[in-house]
C-alpha cells in the first residue's frame, strides 16, 4: 500500500448562521470527495470525508490520502476520421498536429466510433503528481464556491464574498501546512480556540490532534455530534438538579448545538408565568430565549434551562438579564392573552369577512363557511362522527388567526393551539377545543379534528391550483405536498372511508369555480398517495397495481396493499403476475365484452377455467364488498393454476371467429375478476 497522510482544513469566521452550517460543510465534504475520487487509487481511495462545524469554523478531516496522485489513461477527441488519415492509411498533417498539442506520439492515437461518427481518439496517460500540490491547487476555488443563502463582502475584493468573513485558514497535510493563494490570509497550522475563554492561537501539529486540542485547550466541541451529546447530558443533569425532567425539543436541541462551541447550561427562574397556557409559555421561551423548560408528573416547573456559550460565563452577571428578557416576553403573552379572551373568539368570526384568504378566491369568512359545509362529504360513513362538534369547531377554527397572540410574530407557530386555549376557556366542549387544537397536525386523535384537518388542506390545494400556483419542479412555496401527504396519513391513519374524487368535487363546487383544474388536482392527490404508499415500505409495483382499480379510497387502497404484504406469496404472486400480463396483451382490444358462451368451449381447460371464475364470484364479490382483501387474494390465487392450463393447452387466436371471440370472452371475464382487486399485469416480474 502507497504512503498516506491525513488532510485537515479549518474554515475559522465570524458567526455564521446556524442553518447554513450543515448545508455548507456538506457541500464542501462531497465536492472534495469527488476531487478525491479522480486522484484515487484502487481498493481503498482514501478514508472517509468527517464533517464538523460550529459557528465559528466549517471543519472537513479526510483520512489516507495517498501521497500520491494515481496515474490514469483516458482517450480524448480529435478530428473526424476522414480528415486524419489520407488515401494510403497514413496519419494526415491535421492528425499529427493533434498527437502534438496533447503531447503524445503518433503510436497513441487510433480511429474510434462515436455517436457522431468516426474520429481519431489520443489516449492520454496522466502525469503523477504530488497530493499536496493537488490540495493546494484545489482547496482555493472550492472554499469561494461554497454556496450560502446570502454572502457578504468584507475586503476590497468584490469577487471575495462568503457568509461571514473568513479570520483564518488552518491547512494541514499530515504535518505539511498546505500553502496556497488567498486574499489577504496565509494558510498555517494554527486555530484559534473559543472567542472568549481561549481567543489566543492554537498550533496544530498534525490533523490527528486537532479535535482533542480544540477541546482541552480550546474550550471547542468542535464536533457537533459531541457537542449535541454533552448539551443534553448537561440539560438533563440540570433538570434533575431543580427537582424534574427536561422537556425535550428537538428541533430547539438542533438549533442551540448550532449556536454554541463550549455548552454551558445555566438554570433560571420563571417568576409567576407558570400560570400561563403550557404551550405559549414554551413557544415563547424557544423562539425569544432558546430556552428549555422543566416538568415534574406533567407538570411545569417554575424554572428554565438557557445553553449558554461560554465556560467562564458568571451566573450572578448573566442569570438576572435572561430572567428580565423571559419575563418581558412572557408579560406580553399573557397581555395578549386577556385581550383576546374579553375579546371572544365569536367576535372575531364576524371580522373574517374583512380578510382576504387568497386572492381570486375569498375572504377567510367563506373558507370558514366551506370548511362547515365540506362535512357532508367528509363526515358521512364515519362511525362515532358527531357532525355538530365538527360545525361548531370549523366555524371558530380561524378565528384564532386574527387573535393579538398569533398576530404576534413569535407566536404565529401557535395558530389552532391558541383557538383550542381561548375555546377551552371560553367553555366550548372540550371536543371542540381539541379539533381546533389539531387542525393543522398530521395526527389527530378525533375524526371531528380529522375531517377538519382533511378539510382545511383540500381548500388550501384547490385554492392554490385555481390561481395558478401549483407546485413546480423543487418549488413548493405553499408546502401543498407536505399538506396532500398529510391527508393521505389521517385518512389512512384514521381508517377513513373518504373518497377523493367526492371530496374534491365538493370543494370546488363550494369554491365556485376551478372545474378545469380538477383533473390536475385530482392526479396530484393520486400522486401524493402513491408517494405515501411507497413510503410505508409496499412495493411500488404493487401499489401501481392496486391505484390502477382503487386510487379514489386511500385507505381501501391500504387495506389491499397490506393484503398484499400479508399474504406476500412471492414467487405466487410473480406467477400470477406472468399469467394476466399475458391475459391483458390478448385481451388489450377487448372492452365491454358480454361473458363467455360455454356451449362454444370445445376443450377441458377452458371449461375448467370458466367453472373456477364462477365458483369463486360470489365469495369474491363479498369479500371485497366487506374489504376482505386477504379473502379475495386467496381466492383468486386459488384459480391460477387452471390460467396456467389454459394458456398451455388452449391456442386463442385460432381461424375461427366464434371460437376465438369466445376464448377472449373467457380471458376477459377472468381478468375482470382479478380487477376487482389489483390489476396484476402491472407487477414487475424478474427473471
Amino acid at each position: 500500500m502507497p504512503e498516506t497522510r491525513t488532510f485537515l482544513l479549518e474554515i475559522g469566521t465570524e458567526e455564521i448562521p446556524a442553518a447554513y452550517l450543515e448545508p455548507a460543510v456538506s457541500w464542501l465534504a462531497e465536492e472534495l470527495k469527488k476531487k478525491l475520487d479522480a486522484i484515487g487509487y484502487p481498493g481503498n481511495p482514501y478514508g472517509g470525508v468527517k464533517r464538523m462545524w460550529t459557528p465559528r469554523r466549517l471543519t472537513l478531516i479526510v483520512e489516507d490520502i495517498p501521497l500520491m496522485t494515481l496515474r490514469k489513461s483516458y482517450l480524448t477527441q480529435g478530428p473526424p476520421a476522414k480528415v486524419a488519415k489520407d488515401a494510403d492509411g497514413n496519419w494526415t498533417k491535421a492528425a499529427k498536429k493533434f498527437a502534438e498539442r496533447h503531447g503524445v506520439d503518433e503510436s497513441a492515437l487510433s480511429i474510434e466510433e462515436s455517436e457522431k461518427g468516426s474520429y481519431v481518439f489520443a489516449k492520454i496517460i496522466s502525469k503523477e503528481e504530488k497530493t499536496y500540490d493537488f490540495l493546494a491547487d484545489t482547496i482555493p476555488s472550492l472554499i469561494f464556491k461554497i454556496p450560502f443563502p446570502k454572502r457578504m463582502r468584507w475586503l476590497k475584493y468584490k469577487s471575495v464574498t462568503f457568509a461571514r468573513p473568513i479570520r483564518w485558514l488552518c491547512c494541514l497535510f499530515g504535518d505539511e501546512v498546505v500553502k496556497f493563494q488567498f486574499p489577504e490570509l496565509t494558510p498555517s497550522n494554527q486555530t484559534f480556540g473559543h472567542r472568549f475563554a481561549h481567543p489566543e492561537p492554537i498550533a496544530i501539529n498534525n490533523p490527528e490532534e486537532y479535535v482533542q486540542r480544540l477541546k482541552n485547550e480550546g474550550f471547542v466541541f468542535v464536533d457537533q455530534n459531541e457537542r449535541k451529546q454533552q448539551i443534553v447530558a448537561e440539560l438533563s443533569k440540570a433538570a434533575k438538579k431543580l427537582g424534574g425532567e427536561l422537556v425535550e425539543n428537538q428541533e430547539l436541541i438542533d438549533e442551540v448545538t448550532n449556536l454554541v462551541e463550549c455548552p454551558k447550561i445555566l438554570a433560571c427562574s420563571l417568576g409567576g408565568f407558570t400560570d400561563l397556557p403550557r404551550e405559549v409559555l414554551q413557544t415563547a421561551l424557544a423562539k425569544h430565549q432558546r430556552a428549555f423548560v422543566v416538568e415534574k408528573k406533567g407538570k411545569l416547573l417554575p424554572h428554565f434551562l438557557v445553553v449558554t456559550n461560554s465556560a467562564a460565563l458568571d451566573p450572578k452577571l448573566s442569570k438576572p438579564w435572561f430572567e428580565r428578557m423571559a419575563a418581558s416576553r412572557l408579560e406580553d403573552a399573557d397581555f395578549f392573552i386577556k385581550e383576546d379572551l374579553n375579546k371572544g373568539l365569536g367576535s372575531l368570526v364576524e371580522e373574517e369577512s374583512r380578510v382576504e384568504w387568497v386572492k381570486g378566491i375569498g375572504t377567510l369568512s367563506d373558507k370558514t363557511r366551506w370548511l362547515t359545509e365540506l362535512v357532508t362529504s367528509l363526515g358521512t360513513n364515519i362511525d362515532g362522527f358527531d357532525k355538530e362538534t365538527y360545525i361548531r369547531a370549523a366555524h371558530l377554527a380561524k378565528a384564532d388567526l386574527l387573535t393579538n397572540l398569533v398576530r404576534e410574530k413569535e407566536f404565529t407557530s401557535l395558530q389552532g393551539i391558541a383557538g383550542a386555549i381561548y375555546t377551552e376557556r371560553s367553555g366550548e366542549k372540550p371536543e371542540v377545543s381539541n379539533a381546533i387544537g389539531q387542525q393543522y397536525t398530521d395526527s389527530p386523535t378525533s375524526n371531528e379534528s380529522a375531517i377538519l384537518a382533511i378539510s382545511d388542506r383540500l381548500l388550501n390545494i384547490a385554492a392554490t391550483f385555481i390561481v395558478g400556483k401549483p407546485p413546480k419542479g423543487s418549488s413548493d412555496p405553499f408546502a401543498l405536498r407536505r399538506q396532500a401527504g398529510a391527508i393521505m396519513k389521517i385518512i389512512i391513519d384514521r381508517e377513513l372511508s373518504v373518497s377523493l374524487p367526492a371530496a374534491l368535487d365538493r370543494t370546488l363546487r363550494l369554491i365556485g369555480k376551478g372545474e378545469d383544474k380538477r383533473e390536475a388536482i385530482y392526479t396530484f392527490l393520486v400522486n401524493r398517495l402513491r408517494l405515501f404508499l411507497t413510503d410505508q415500505d409496499f412495493a411500488y409495483d404493487w401499489v401501481d397495481a392496486v391505484l390502477a382499480v382503487a386510487g379514489d379510497e386511500p385507505y381501501d387502497a391500504y387495506q389491499r396493499l397490506a393484503a398484499f404484504r400479508e399474504l406476500d406469496k412471492g414467487e405466487e404472486f410473480r406467477l400470477v403476475a406472468v399469467g394476466q400480463k399475458r391475459v391483458a396483451n390478448i385481451t388489450r382490444n377487448t372492452r365491454n365484452t358480454p361473458l363467455p358462451d360455454d356451449s362454444l368451449f370445445d376443450q377441458n381447460e377452458e371449461k375448467e377455467l370458466w367453472e373456477k371464475a364462477n365458483r369463486i364470484r360470489p365469495n369474491l364479490e363479498s369479500a371485497v364488498e366487506s374489504r376482505d382483501y386477504r379473502k379475495a387474494l386467496e381466492l383468486l390465487l386459488s384459480i391460477r393454476p387452471a390460467i396456467d392450463r389454459f394458456f398451455d393447452e388452449v391456442f386463442v387466436m385460432v381461424d375461427e371467429e366464434k371460437v376465438r371471440t369466445n376464448r377472449l370472452h373467457l380471458l376477459a371475464a377472468v381478468r375482470n375478476e382479478f380487477l376487482k382487486v389489483a390489476d396484476f399485469s402491472r407487477i414487475v416480474v424478474e427473471g
